[in-house]
């Protein structure tokens, strides 16, 4: 009630000047205030009454997409990355560069997705750079994600697979690859759409500063394949595991 009458005070006062007066109508979910709290602002911009409001936002980049984060300080997880602060992934130095580090976790949460753009992505190519820890004879997985396929290097069974669905184990391609902890390797994933409703979908992996390898490791139709999904990253990475050097952009 003190409030509606310091409008009324202030408006009488200074009705020969423009005014305008917020009015709350509805609400939708949490509120500190309810229908009908209203908040009078002046020529001058000051306010009587209290009316606030927040608005959730995420900002996605164009293709093609290049992500160092060399821009970024220690500690800072890049805006907008669905998952990336509840799978504790943020920025690092290592070895004197700059990655994205997902800290080590013997929680739940050693395992989980990040996802970096809009789900409606189709149709293009995800390169990045990433490398796992090792501990007690123990690697961890690290894989990214196009177009709702993952590739993934499996540390343990020591495999290179791509993936559909993880449980959908008959639409998985898996072939052997001796990699090791510690080292960098490039992943290189390419999904595309197909006139008949089929999806291809082809990736490859080597270790950082070799040569490229001419053919792809693994290549793919899926017969009822994703034809949309946004890219991402996938880690079950006990001990830590790092990304740098992404890469996203639309198949030419």
């Amino acid at each position: 009630m003190k409030e509606v009458q310091e409008i009324i005070r202030v408006f009488k006062h200074r009705r020969d000047e423009p005014l305008a007066l917020a009015t709350l109508v509805r609400v939708q979910g949490s509120s500190y205030r309810q229908p009908g709290a209203r908040m009078l602002i002046t020529s001058d911009r000051s306010t009587v009454g209290a009316l606030s409001g927040e608005a959730r936002a995420r900002v996605v980049h164009p293709l093609p997409w290049t992500e160092t984060f060399e821009s970024y300080a220690d500690g800072a997880v890049p805006p907008g990355w669905i998952n990336a602060v509840a799978g504790h992934y943020a920025v690092t130095t290592l070895d004197g560069q700059k990655v994205l580090q997902k800290a080590p976790d013997e929680s739940i949460f050693q395992r989980g997705r990040m996802f970096i753009g809009p789900v409606d992505w189709s149709n293009y190519t995800f390169d990045a750079d990433v490398r796992v820890a090792t501990k007690r004879r123990q690697m961890g997985d690290i894989g990214i994600t196009a177009q709702r396929y993952t590739l993934v290097l499996y540390g343990n069974s020591q495999e290179l697979k791509l993936e559909p669905w993880e449980p959908e184990v008959k639409r998985t391609v898996t072939v052997p690859f001796t990699w090791k902890a510690d080292t960098w390797y490039h992943l290189r994933l390419r999904v595309e759409n197909m006139p008949d409703g089929k999806v291809r979908a082809r990736g490859k992996a080597w270790p950082v500063g070799d040569t490229e390898p001419a053919q792809w490791t693994i290549d793919k139709v899926d017969e009822i394949g994703n034809r949309q999904g946004a890219p991402g990253v996938f880690a079950f990475a006990q001990f830590g595991a790092y990304v740098d050097n992404i890469k996203i952009v639309a198949n030419q």
